[in-house]
């Protein structure tokens, strides 16, 4: 992810362009919604401007918005772990296969924090945008049933991470401490949030594109 992008691209890990699933091209489309405009974006008539659709060609695709809604936050936190792990396992055992695979910095001494909570933290801009649409999602499921059981799924698959990056990978090493892997997720939320809060404005790449729906 390039450390001096300041907009929200429309290809890459974080997207599935070449999937038929309504959900999945959904999704795509919700992304710079969420990164910009926080859940309240995700309409009907803003997610078809996004498509360069009608809304009705949106509606179209779930029975309804909340379902849509759904839809996006199951797909979204699917994706956001999938590559918080492909990025967190390169960092700690791979990282001389690219110069992004640098721990990130917080502001703390070496030696503080664990390798394996540093390697799950935002390391560039873009990362953090995508950790501020995860915590939107997060925040949806405050209210949502069945947001909230998108959101549980995601976090107990974060917990089997966190304990895989504290073991060595899978079949290496000892299991961790169930209290050393609550002390790592707690301090890698804690600093996710805050991290995301410092990425300040975002712009949509997608401006004009053309739809391939």
């Amino acid at each position: 992810m390039d450390h001096d992008r300041r907009f929200i691209p429309t290809t890459g890990p974080m997207f599935s362009r070449t999937s038929p699933a309504k959900a999945d091209l959904a999704t795509d489309l919700a992304i710079p919604l969420l990164a910009q405009g926080g859940w309240s974006a995700l309409t009907l008539r803003k997610m078809a401007k996004a498509g360069n659709v009608t809304p009705p060609a949106i509606a179209a695709w779930f029975p309804s918005v909340h379902e849509m809604r759904a839809a996006i936050a199951q797909r979204y936190g699917e994706r956001w772990l999938r590559e918080r792990g492909y990025v967190a396992r390169r960092r700690l055992w791979w990282p001389a296969l690219d110069e992004t695979s640098a721990l990130p910095t917080v502001g703390l001494p070496d030696g503080v924090l664990p390798r394996a909570a540093l390697a799950l933290l935002p390391a560039t801009w873009l990362e953090k945008v995508f950790d501020g649409v995860w915590l939107t999602v997060v925040e949806a499921g405050r209210w949502d049933e069945e947001i909230a059981s998108s959101v549980a799924a995601v976090l107990a698959a974060e917990r089997d991470l966190v304990a895989e990056l504290l073991g060595g990978g899978p079949g290496l090493g000892q299991a961790p401490l169930e209290q050393d892997v609550d002390l790592v997720l707690a301090t890698v939320r804690g600093l996710r949030a805050s991290c995301a809060g410092q990425r300040g404005e975002v712009t949509s790449a997608s401006a004009g594109r053309t739809s391939a729906m």
